[in-house]
């Protein structure tokens, strides 16, 4: 009976023992995690002094050496507001790790687990020499792909389009893109392949003067359209093409043209004057937002929604041997259905 005794006050014994080893440990995984919360509070809170300090010393260098950049009324207001904006991401990242150190402040009842002490602070240098340790070339690319309306790409497709296309291709008094088309097919006793303006964006930005095309003969030019531009009456100019080969037992002819912007640019990166070698490497990036951005806004704006057919190619096939135009407009009518957006995916 005694030994029946013995042996359950050891069991029961054994049973406490493990009991408080468990207690033990979930009192230090809990320990550990309130231990993390409170340092990454604590990291969060360091990182965003360091960067909020940067910031006014950034706006204390911007008035003192490019004050002449701002209006004398409003300086220290625009430069304080440009200075100290932060990302939506930023600012919800915030507001959820304040909100964390004051659920941790309630629950410890001591505000100095989450507040930075001098060990932390005198880490802040650090964060002021490696701010710039994630920018990168690819950095430049996300940038370039934001709708923000700033990089040169963005820059070029609207001011063809706001300075070309929304002014020739739109009716305005009976003389728009698809009125001279009509009149031009009227006239020769032709048809046109593609009712549109096709504007042609090749990977290499270069288009000659001429269209070099075995299977394309240049034509006469639809007629030219007038109008005054800051006080200067630009022509504007439409170049035709034929199809020397018949589809379906048809000629066929086309109003083609380079993207001009983009010759522009081609010829940027060959001058020691302009080019920078952020718009060789990213010579890419560019050319794809330029299409982006142009087909955006001329499917936005409702005069010019069905007056344009952009066509983004790579110059060169497989093999290396130039694209020939003509058979890109010839498969285009073959397969209405085509489309080169996966290029710029």
């Amino acid at each position: 009976m005694f030994g029946e005794m013995a042996i359950a006050k050891n069991a029961e014994e054994a049973e406490n023992a493990v009991r408080a080893e468990k207690g033990r440990k979930c009192f230090y995984l809990k320990k550990m995690i309130g231990d993390y919360i409170d340092t990454s509070v604590r990291v969060v809170a360091t990182v965003f002094l360091a960067d909020f300090l940067q910031r006014l010393y950034r706006c204390v260098v911007e008035y003192v050496r490019y004050s002449r950049h701002y209006l004398p009324e409003d300086r220290v207001w625009t430069i304080l507001r440009r200075s100290c904006t932060y990302s939506n991401k930023s600012a919800y990242l915030l507001l959820g790790f304040v909100l964390v150190g004051l659920t941790r402040i309630s629950i410890s009842g001591n505000f100095r687990s989450v507040v930075p002490t001098a060990l932390f602070l005198a880490h802040m240098p650090l964060y002021w020499i490696f701010s710039d340790l994630s920018q990168s070339t690819l950095s430049y690319s996300h940038w370039i792909r934001e709708n923000h309306g700033l990089d040169y790409a963005a820059g070029m497709a609207s001011n063809y389009f706001h300075g070309y296309l929304k002014l020739s291709l739109p009716e305005r008094k009976d003389d728009g893109l698809k009125k001279r088309m009509d009149d031009y097919e009227d006239k020769n006793q032709v048809t046109f392949g593609i009712n549109r303006l096709v504007i042609l964006i090749p990977d290499e930005m270069f288009v000659n003067g001429v269209l070099e095309s075995d299977l394309l003969d240049k034509a006469e030019p639809l007629e030219t359209k007038y109008i005054n531009r800051a006080g200067v009456n630009r022509p504007f100019k439409h170049a035709v093409y034929r199809m020397n080969q018949k589809v379906n037992g048809k000629t066929y002819y086309f109003a083609i043209e380079g993207a001009t912007p983009m010759l522009s640019f081609f010829d940027a990166m060959q001058s020691n004057l302009s080019a920078t070698w952020q718009m060789k490497e990213l010579k890419r990036e560019i050319w794809l937002k330029f299409y982006k951005h142009l087909k955006e806004l001329i499917t936005t704006w409702p005069e010019t929604r069905n007056l344009v057919e952009l066509m983004i190619y790579s110059s060169h096939d497989s093999n290396g041997n130039l694209v020939d135009v003509g058979e890109l407009l010839k498969i285009h009518m073959q397969n209405k259905t085509r489309t080169i957006d996966e290029i710029s995916d």
